[in-house]
């Protein structure tokens, strides 16, 4: 019964889209038909013929037909975006980068991997790259126990499924975390678990604190207690100049990475910053879909608001080719391009679907949210950026000094204390106590 009531909610508001889309052309069209009719009468009048009513709705629904067959009928079903795929590289005001990783191969060849996030946009899109570089070992680690189902799942065809390995486990369990590095030794490991979402970290900076900078705080002391050969952690570009908990901890996380990597024999760390991942879970499009099919509103922050875009694959494509050729300690950013209006977006996509925003889908302005900047950054005032040897990769280069391992650690502790006492506004202030006091001290001197 359910599922009745939802497809014939969804019919009702493919035809009250329809009405409201073509009202001028139904209305033409009945006029047509009734103007059809009475031609057909007089006809037959003049003619002294017998009026045939058959005759007249005939010729009448003729014209219609014909008419209306001009205009495309909007779909009805509930997978009607689908008629007409979106391809997330055609809503980018750029050139989608076509990655070719097979300079990475000779890298990753035979080696053992571990992907953290497995599951989720980049994880399982790395994983699925990372597959056709020939690894002994693909760890697959996430939380999410269906989504590592469906990602196996999805990899079945590969010829080198066997090679994968689903681990149900959370990074911030150390015992477990000891466990898998003690059992599997990873040569290699791509870090891209995290809690990401800006306005629910505002209301969460325990989670974020104890997921984005203390499980990579362990993560990486374990990389160096096990031999592992490379450790890339996944940044974002909200961690330039930090304003939401998110991007201070994935700032936090950042130094972590680049400090340990200064007393590291064995391990090389580096970390990749970039910005929004276009199509992901939780990202606009996805959002402005849904809604476009509900028949609206598209919500929209701020009119003048922008992000920077990359598609999945050229994402992935590209971090992998950084665990290459990253030196140790590097910090770097992938080119994204122009920054992307997120007005802009939404009129694409409802042009996409054959429709208009404003007029066929209304439109609402929500504002900011909590922990959200207006135009992101991609350096920090104490950052600049340099070439290497791939045009799309570029090294943040800092210069300020570096925190010590001592520093670092003490940090650690006393967060993880705050953790067991403090409340979440203390949780804040105490995180951009750390962050920004490096960037102070990198500002004065």
């Amino acid at each position: 019964m359910a599922t009745l009531a939802s497809g014939e909610t969804l019919m009702n508001r493919g035809i009250a889209r329809y009405l409201r889309r073509y009202c001028i052309s139904i209305t033409l069209c009945v006029l047509i038909m009734v103007i059809g009719f009475n031609a057909a009468v007089a006809v037959r009048l003049l003619s002294g013929m017998l009026v045939l009513p058959f005759d007249g709705v005939l010729c009448g629904s003729l014209l219609f037909v014909a008419f209306l067959g001009r205009a495309r009928i909007a779909p009805l079903s509930e997978n009607s975006r689908n008629l007409r795929e979106i391809n997330c590289a055609d809503l980018l005001e750029r050139e989608v980068v076509h990655m070719e990783i097979r300079e990475a191969k000779a890298f990753l060849k035979g080696k053992v991997i571990l992907v953290t996030g497995a599951a989720g946009s980049i994880g399982s899109e790395l994983c699925r790259q990372l597959l056709s570089c020939e690894p002994e070992l693909l760890i697959a680690l996430d939380t999410n126990e269906t989504g590592l189902f469906d990602l196996v799942e999805g990899l079945r065809s590969h010829s080198y499924a066997h090679t994968v390995h689903p681990f149900i486990g959370d990074i911030t369990d150390r015992r477990r975390m000891s466990r898998l590095f003690a059992e599997k030794r990873p040569d290699i490991v791509f870090h891209a678990a995290a809690y990401k979402h800006v306005p629910l970290l505002e209301q969460h900076p325990d989670l974020a604190i104890h997921t984005n900078a203390l499980a990579t705080y362990y993560l990486c002391s374990l990389a160096q207690e096990y031999g592992t050969g490379c450790f890339v952690f996944v940044s974002t570009d909200k961690a330039a100049e930090p304003v939401s908990i998110m991007g201070a901890s994935k700032r936090l996380a950042e130094m972590i990475v680049q400090s340990l990597a200064k007393s590291s024999q064995r391990t090389r760390f580096c970390a990749v910053r970039f910005g929004n991942v276009i199509g992901s879970r939780g990202s606009v499009v996805p959002v402005f879909a849904q809604q476009i099919e509900q028949g609206g509103p598209i919500t929209v922050t701020d009119p003048e608001a922008t992000r920077y875009f990359m598609t999945i694959p050229e994402a992935c494509g590209l971090v992998i080719l950084t665990a290459g050729i990253a030196d140790q300690g590097g910090l770097y950013l992938l080119d994204m391009g122009s920054p992307v209006r997120i007005m802009d977006l939404a009129k694409k996509m409802t042009r996409l679907h054959g429709l208009r925003l404003g007029r066929d889908i209304p439109i609402v302005y929500t504002g900011l949210r909590p922990g959200e900047r207006l135009h992101e950054m991609l350096v920090a005032a104490n950052e600049e950026l340099i070439p290497t040897v791939h045009s799309k990769i570029l090294r943040v280069a800092q210069r300020d000094n570096l925190p010590t391992l001592t520093a670092v650690t003490q940090w650690m502790h006393t967060l993880n204390n705050s953790l067991q006492y403090e409340s979440n506004a203390q949780l804040r202030e105490r995180l951009f106590e750390i962050v920004r006091e490096r960037e102070l001290m990198a500002l004065v001197n």
